[in-house]
């Protein structure tokens, strides 16, 4: 069964946007536009993770996340405000939301974070191997050392991590937003371009021919695929 996400937002076209995405992405949703009717349904059983708006007609998002609290909710919670200073985000956070977002958001990011909440609800941990193989190259995870185009080369931080989140998910399509949210954090103030940037350094170290990728792929409007060995 597709896990259940409550959109509670007052804007109607920023709710459809939220809910045809989140549709889109595989999940069941459900919404609504105000105080009353949001709490009532974040409080009803069946719901796996909410996007609340702060601004609601008969009362605060402030409020919302925090009686749901206390009538026992659990769920993650996601929210969504014009407020961009951290007096704001800290109220969120203390009122018992998991994370904040400001709006205009970008919808990729929104659903980044969405795929991130539900991974800290589920507890997924994916496995780093110690060495990974990728053709005739070779990393070594637990020093940072390679093997590459240009010899044995130290990986840089970032390097090594967007290496490390390939090798977790060999075969699996990464969007941007996914390796933006999982190396450089929310916090930090990254673009696709830097996403980019990164490939293009990794497939010069790693690839034969850097202009015909055979282990780092894009996979064009989704973002890059990654396989330890050419595809037959």
């Amino acid at each position: 069964m597709a896990e259940h996400v409550l959109v509670i937002e007052d804007e109607a076209l920023v709710r459809d946007l939220v809910v045809l995405n989140l549709k889109h992405a595989g999940y069941e949703v459900s919404s609504a536009g105000a105080f009353a009717a949001g709490l009532e349904a974040l409080t009803t059983p069946g719901i796996d993770l909410a996007v609340v708006d702060v601004m609601l007609p008969g009362g605060e998002g402030f409020a919302l996340v925090r009686q749901a609290r206390d009538e026992g909710v659990k769920c993650p919670i996601l929210m969504l405000t014009a407020r961009s200073e951290v007096s704001s985000r800290v109220r969120g956070l203390d009122c018992g939301a998991d994370d904040y977002l400001t709006k205009p958001f970008d919808v990729t990011e929104l659903m980044a974070r969405v795929r991130s909440l539900f991974r800290r609800a589920h507890g997924v941990v994916a496995s780093t191997p110690k060495q990974l193989q990728v053709g005739s190259f070779w990393i070594r995870f637990d020093t940072g050392l390679a093997l590459t185009n240009e010899g044995e080369v130290t990986l840089s931080d970032k390097e090594l991590r967007l290496m490390e989140l390939f090798a977790r998910n060999e075969d699996k399509v990464l969007s941007r937003a996914d390796m933006l949210e999982e190396v450089w954090g929310m916090d930090a103030f990254p673009t696709d371009r830097t996403v980019d940037n990164f490939i293009m350094r990794l497939r010069k170290l790693f690839e034969s021919n850097p202009e015909e990728p055979a282990h780092i792929v894009t996979v064009r409007g989704r973002g890059y695929l990654f396989r330890r060995v050419k595809a037959p």
